[in-house]
């Protein structure tokens, strides 16, 4: 592998993959809008790579002497600890250049041993000794020592380290901004692919499935292989909101972030999560998860985040002052208007703001070649139902589509979400983080207050499998659908009497036969059984019943109730993004980003 990358820096764009149906193409203008849109996010201002040229804490320290940041020592510490990574990767690049001109002087001195051992020699030296006891060949007086044999003391090859950096953090404490930062203005000679770990995801096993219906060859050649793409295509891996939701991607991770510190490719991750937490009670997670754990802490620099949720104190700020109503705009010429939600009241008010809009129903081709209705669609703009989009089988991919496909989503009567709904939450805070990292601009309409939409829904970050006020029974989403105390007598001394025990034991199977019921209805749902899901986290096709007994009341198994964990925690980033997603400086580049696909 070449080592040598020369040229400019060059920063990917959030992307769909392009082997889904109605992906856009990646050009150069697409590239650098991607940059202005980031930089718009940042508030970095006009001539922003001249200002910020010294790196990302010159860069950090200009926006908070601005007045633009706050003063915050997570985030200082952070910017820190990314600033050590370029001048890490040279350092490795030297090394491995260095190694590679060792192997190739040890590989021709082998050569030239190996050119003076006539073939007799080494016929003779490789003949088998004859003896009654043993068929064993004689150990050869002259090998021919040639290819990777010579290379053993050397050594392996120097990997990278650090090998990148760690960030979690409470919600919108600033760990997306300092990665964007240190994208934006870190990254002078090196390139950078920065995504959100959905996007990732997705590719990711996109591509695993392709190369194992290409070759038979072992998994870690695979995964191997794929390393080397990546590595071809950037020297900065930047993946936001970095989660591990089940044990495949658990799996794949540990392995795949080893390979790629040995090629020099440095991994920058945001997540609310410290390592010890990432898959927290999942299903089988001590098979594979502490590798992971043990891979970030050593190699990676860790570096936790706390403070203020800036996304909610720029919504309110914004709110006092009336910024969003200076930015009307009319959506015949691409430009569209302040307000962008609307909390209460009938959806008939909220449907006023895209009256003068002329939508008409259609369809869109979404992932696994299905078809998605569209109650109103044009020039960019779409309107939908909560219903439409959370309450039918619909992964990530999905939404990206949807979000690659519009630059205006008309979203209304979305309801206060309770924790029996935490399926139509996920699909929701999902739909959130695909638009939001697409900056599409988001009109929607509440039934209540925006804040109270997830309320309900990010309490599960404290679910368990057992506790004393958070495990999963007490919330009301899982129950044991077996008794797990073998003795039942020791049952019946706790309730007090058997005939409390046997009510107990009742209510118990009605429960199973109102679950299967509901299993029966769900079959018979025409929508509801087109096909998978298309997602690659989820094993269950989009025809199961997720509250079905056999995979746990409301749709959470024991096993899983690390998912319902994350589920909290996206709730949480989803009502913070929300509330950026109708600030100034968000509906700015949403207006950049309406520009570009009209043009």
């Amino acid at each position: 592998m070449t080592i040598a990358r020369s040229g400019t820096r060059r920063l990917w764009p959030l992307k769909f993959a392009t082997s889904l149906p109605r992906a856009r193409s990646i050009t150069t203008q697409s590239v650098t809008l991607d940059e202005e849109r980031l930089a718009l996010r940042l508030r970095l201002g006009e001539g922003w790579k001249s200002s910020f040229s010294e790196g990302v804490s010159e860069a950090h320290s200009n926006l908070v002497l601005a007045g633009k940041l706050e003063a915050n020592d997570g985030q200082a510490a952070a910017v820190k600890a990314l600033a050590q990574l370029p001048d890490a990767l040279r350092q490795a690049r030297a090394a491995r250049s260095q190694w590679e001109r060792e192997r190739a002087r040890l590989t021709d001195v082998a050569k030239e041993r190996a050119a003076v051992v006539s073939q007799e020699q080494r016929e003779r030296a490789a003949a088998w000794t004859p003896s009654l006891m043993s068929r064993s060949p004689s150990t050869p007086s002259a090998p021919r020592i040639v290819g990777e044999v010579c290379w053993l003391r050397q050594g392996p090859p120097p990997g990278l380290s650090p090998a990148g950096c760690y960030l979690y953090g409470t919600v919108g404490t600033g760990k997306s901004t300092i990665m964007d930062l240190f994208c934006l203005t870190a990254l002078q000679d090196l390139r950078a692919r920065r995504q959100h770990f959905h996007e990732f995801a997705l590719w990711l096993h996109q591509e695993l499935h392709s190369m194992r219906r290409a070759s038979s060859e072992p998994q870690m050649h695979i995964l191997e292989r794929l390393a080397d793409k990546v590595s071809g295509d950037c020297d900065v891996l930047c993946l936001d909101e970095f989660a591990v939701t089940n044990v495949a991607d658990a799996a794949i991770l540990a392995e795949l972030l080893r390979l790629l510190a040995v090629r020099q490719v440095a991994v920058v991750c945001t997540t609310n999560r410290p390592p010890e937490d990432l898959y927290k009670d999942g299903l089988h997670r001590e098979r594979y998860v502490p590798e992971l754990v043990s891979h970030i802490r050593e190699k990676l620099l860790v570096q936790g985040v706390m403070g203020t949720d800036y996304r909610a104190a720029m919504y309110h700020n914004d709110r006092e002052h009336e910024v969003r109503d200076s930015l009307a705009t009319s959506p015949t010429n691409g430009d569209r208007v302040g307000v962008t939600l609307f909390e209460g009241g009938c959806a008939k008010e909220a449907q006023k703001a895209i009256a003068d809009m002329e939508l008409s129903p259609g369809e869109l081709r979404i992932s696994w070649n299905r078809q998605l209705t569209v109650p109103g669609q044009g020039n960019g703009f779409a309107r939908f139902h909560f219903d439409d989009l959370c309450r039918r089988p619909l992964a990530a991919e999905d939404f990206l589509i949807l979000a690659t496909t519009f630059h205006t989503i008309f979203l209304h009567d979305i309801p206060r979400l309770s924790l029996e709904e935490h399926n139509e939450a996920r699909r929701f805070t999902n739909l959130v983080d695909a638009l939001y990292e697409h900056s599409v601009q988001l009109i929607c309409h509440c039934h209540g207050r925006l804040d109270d939409v997830l309320k309900n829904i990010e309490v599960l970050q404290g679910a368990s499998e057992d506790g004393d006020n958070f495990d999963a029974e007490s919330l009301g989403v899982y129950e044991s659908m077996y008794d797990d105390q073998p003795n039942f007598q020791i049952q019946i001394k706790e309730l007090g009497s058997r005939e409390k025990w046997q009510e107990l034991q009742e209510q118990r199977r009605a429960e199973e036969q109102r679950a299967e019921a509901r299993r029966l209805q769900r079959l018979n749902n025409v929508d509801a059984a087109e096909g998978g899901t298309g997602s690659g986290w989820s094993s269950a096709p989009a025809s199961a019943d997720l509250s079905a007994p056999d995979q746990g009341v409301a749709g959470v198994m024991v096993a899983a109730v690390g998912s319902l964990q994350e589920s909290g925690f996206a709730a949480r980033r989803a009502t913070s993004r929300l509330k950026e997603m109708q600030t100034s400086t968000y509906l700015q580049g949403a207006k950049l980003r309406m520009k570009s696909m009209s043009s």
